[in-house]
């Protein structure tokens, strides 16, 4: 064994890693080697790499390092041991006790750790902790590519941070990025939520992450799943696409559609693509739903539907606030009152559900706001049609059921075996009576080949069929087959009652007149019945009368045909409107 001062130590010229100083140098004979031992404060050097420790052993290409083991890169990299095995032939290095890799901010913690310096591969299998200002992940396995500034962790691997924790078997973190890539189920919790996913990433930096393999998340009881997911950490918004659903049964709301964005904060959610959002009080379907929870709104784009019972309403686009209770609908309105048994067709309906009135505007398809909105109910298994310039509904008051349908100007409704035309008209749900009234021209109702007319007509419906029509006021009724004679009866008021879509009886009070054309068997005209009472009530089988009753000194007279001649007689008032007469559905319009 030989000692040598520090100034005076020989190398071989062929000795990859060169000594620059200790305090001790030792030589060995071993076998046909010799063998340097050096101590104290020794560093040493290969090319761009120092390393540094207390007591080394250089047996050839092998170094044998102990006591506060330091190898350092020029690049800043770092990695301190209690003892390492270094090869200057392949540059690797065995390090051991109390290893930590320091690259930048990244600081690795482990018992055992192989480092390729050549290619800058850090690798472990006995567990280590890596260390990114706050946060921290640990692993039982790893691979750390220093010049591509990736890490794998491999099984059991955690992560923690001020703001979540994250557990899967598989990720890779780039150092330079600041990104995390998951490549197998992984679970991040964080303090009211929950997030797994099968693969993706998370920018650590940028508080950004994109779950594309199975992406499910749980917040308070809240649940989300879709193909893809992104979380945006500094708006606090998930955004999910392809099949996305998200249940919350505390608030008692479901939603699905191709894509929905949430924002946490706001409790606002964007759903775009059959868009479907059901709640405790209704059922949402559009193109595009915008529902801001926490203000109770709720806005559709594109055609939707809104199952609000006992209301359905559908429209190109609507906006509803239920804070309000106010909505508006636009484009093609269809709205169907359940409890009601009737439908508005309109191109804008203005609503409050708070007070359930509605007002609609405008007609259907292309007409839009140039045409007229249109309301329909089913009657005695017939459809009745109705359009005005303006249809309004509301509820009088809040203690009853009871509901009233408004029709303003140029009010015509249609039925194939009704119809009937006025100024403005309403209609109670409580009496289930329509009330037709005169502003410019008088009420007019035709059915089959008889007209009914007067200042004010009321039409009664019992069971969804026709009871009866009141006349007040300047009554007529005339009745025609051939449109060439016309029978006529008129007084102050004149009550109609039917019976299976036909007229049965008639009564007709004060100043009664009647002029009736008689018929034989064959229902040939005979002659003129002409009569004036007070009162008369008219019985009729078959749109025929089959008898008449006069009461209170009634004066009349008979004439054959012969004597009538070919026209008409007329009573003072009469008229036969038949322009005004809507005989198909599109003359409502």
């Amino acid at each position: 064994m030989a000692q040598a001062p520090v100034a005076n130590i020989q190398q071989d010229s062929t000795q990859k890693l060169k000594i620059e100083t200790a305090l001790v140098v030792e030589y060995f004979i071993k076998g046909e080697r010799t063998v340097q031992k050096l101590s104290g404060n020794v560093r040493m050097r290969q090319e761009n790499t120092l390393v540094y420790c207390d007591t080394a052993i250089l047996d050839q290409d092998n170094a044998t390092l102990k006591g506060s083991v330091v190898i350092e890169q020029a690049d800043s990299v770092k990695v301190f041991a209690d003892s390492a095995l270094y090869t200057t032939d392949t540059k690797i290095s065995h390090l051991f006790g109390n290893v930590v890799l320091v690259n930048g901010v990244q600081e690795l913690f482990t018992n055992r750790l192989r480092y390729d310096l050549g290619n800058k591969i850090a690798t472990y299998h006995t567990g280590a902790t890596m260390t990114n200002g706050q946060s921290q992940l640990t692993s039982t396995h790893g691979y750390y590519y220093v010049n591509d500034k990736e890490i794998f962790f491999k099984g059991d691997v955690l992560g923690t941070d001020p703001d979540f924790t994250m557990r899967t078997d598989t990720m890779a973190f780039n150092t330079e990025t600041q990104t995390v890539r998951f490549l197998a189920p992984t679970l991040i919790s964080q303090q009211k939520s929950r997030i797994y996913t099968e693969g993706g990433f998370y920018d650590i930096e940028n508080d950004f992450a994109e779950f594309d393999l199975n992406p499910q998340y749980e917040k308070e009881g809240q649940r989300g799943r879709a193909r893809k997911m992104r979380y945006f950490g500094v708006s606090k918004e998930y955004v999910l696409e392809g099949d996305a659903y998200i249940d919350d049964p505390a608030k008692g709301q479901q939603t699905q559609a191709d894509v929905i964005r949430y924002n946490t904060d706001t409790e606002k959610t964007s759903l775009r693509g059959n868009a479907h959002f059901l709640d405790s009080t209704r059922d949402i379907r559009g193109e595009s739903i915008y529902v801001d929870s926490r203000n109770k709104a709720y806005q559709i784009t594109g055609r939707g539907r809104v199952v609000d019972p006992p209301n359905i309403i559908e429209a190109d686009s609507l906006d509803f606030n239920d804070v309000l209770g106010a909505g508006l609908a636009l484009g093609s309105v269809i709205w169907i009152d359940t409890a009601g048994d009737f439908t508005i067709l309109a191109h804008r309906m203005d609503y409050n559900k708070k007070s359930e009135f509605l007002n609609a505007f405008g007609g259907m398809g292309i007409i839009g706001a140039r045409g007229r909105p249109l309301m329909k109910s089913l009657i005695e298994r017939d459809t009745l049609y109705m359009s005005a310039d303006t249809l309004t509904s509301y509820k009088p008051d809040t203690l009853s059921d009871t509901r009233l349908l408004l029709a303003h100007q140029d009010v015509r409704i249609f039925k194939s075996d009704l119809q009937a035309a006025c100024d403005s008209l309403s209609f109670s749900s409580a009496d289930s009576i329509f009330r037709f009234y005169k502003i410019r021209d008088i009420p007019i109702i035709w059915s089959d080949t008889s007209q009914f007319s007067g200042d004010t007509i009321r039409m009664l419906l019992k069971n969804k069929k026709l009871d009866r029509i009141w006349l007040i006021q300047n009554t007529l009724v005339v009745n025609s087959e051939d449109g060439l004679l016309f029978n006529q009866i008129k007084g102050r008021n004149t009550t109609a009652f039917f019976r299976d879509d036909e007229v049965r009886e008639m009564l007709v009070e004060g100043n009664a007149q009647a002029i009736y054309y008689a018929l034989d068997d064959k229902r040939a005209y005979i002659g003129l019945n002409e009569t004036q009472c007070s009162e008369m009530r008219l019985y009729f089988g078959n749109n025929q009368v089959e008898s008449i009753k006069f009461y209170t000194e009634p004066t009349g007279s008979f004439s054959p045909m012969k004597k009538t001649g070919s026209n008409t007689k007329k009573l003072d008032g009469f008229f036969w409107e038949q322009l005004r007469r809507p005989r198909r559905l599109a003359d409502l319009f």
